[in-house]
């Protein structure tokens, strides 16, 4: 070919013919509500998890929820750390004292500590978010004070 001829796509090469894995394909329409990371697949301790179950029935929150936020929060480590963030649900102190918390930061390293305030705050943001999980997650993350007021929710959701 002379320098500077692009081939025509009719001489493009076929593509790879498909291949059938023998997985059904998701029907229309279909969105999980997550999808599955590293630590949500291999999964926590059985202590954890009974914590998880725990606390997920005190505040009314569903568990998949919960483990969905310590899986992407710590991968289920109760000793997490990230800056300001404590524990397996990475959780401010401020924060866990405004759900009632009255230890020291370090306290919060605790799982049934961390889960106790931390899943309390969850379920404010999943009143907030109406039931939806994936908004309830979204809140978790930002913070829901002022969604909160806005909507009439500060009592309901327990921050004040």
């Amino acid at each position: 070919m002379a320098a500077g001829f692009v081939a025509p796509v009719a001489d493009a090469p076929a593509p790879a013919p498909f291949r059938d894995f023998g997985v059904a394909a998701p029907k229309p329409g279909y969105v999980p509500a997550f999808v599955l990371t590293y630590a949500e697949a291999v999964g926590p301790t059985d202590d954890v998890e009974h914590l998880m179950a725990y606390y997920a029935e005190v505040y009314n929150v569903p568990l998949s929820l919960v483990r969905h936020v310590a899986a992407r929060e710590s991968g289920f480590n109760p000793a997490a750390r990230n800056g300001p963030y404590w524990g397996m649900m990475q959780i401010l102190p401020a924060t866990a004292r405004s759900m009632g918390y009255k230890g020291t930061p370090e306290g919060l390293l605790d799982a049934d500590t961390n889960l106790k305030y931390a899943v309390k705050y969850l379920a404010g943001a999943y009143v907030v978010a109406g039931g939806n999980e994936k908004r309830a997650d979204r809140l978790y993350r930002s913070g829901y004070y002022f969604e909160a007021k806005r909507l009439g929710l500060l009592e309901e959701s327990g921050l004040r």
